[in-house]
């Protein structure tokens, strides 16, 4: 029996997997970032910055859990 490989999928592979790695991970960061400058901005009394920083920190957890929503969607697909 001879096996088949589908270069299709193994190139779309080899780009979409580091780009979903990179996405996921810069999400994450801007969370970490952005509640941990709140606080600090927050402690300082600093309430204009401590807000955008929270922001940040909401636009962060948003793109990763669109990214692990969709990753989910992709996994679960019945192609």
């Amino acid at each position: 029996m001879i096996a088949t490989l589908n270069t299709d999928a193994l190139l779309e592979l080899a780009w979409a997997a580091p780009l979903a790695v990179l996405v996921v991970t810069v999400a994450w960061a801007l969370v970490i970032r952005g509640v941990a400058m709140a606080a600090e901005a927050g402690r300082e009394g600093r309430r204009v910055p401590a807000a955008l920083h929270v922001l940040v920190a909401v636009v962060g957890a948003a793109l990763f859990l669109a990214a692990v929503v969709f990753g989910m969607l992709i996994m679960l697909s019945k192609d």
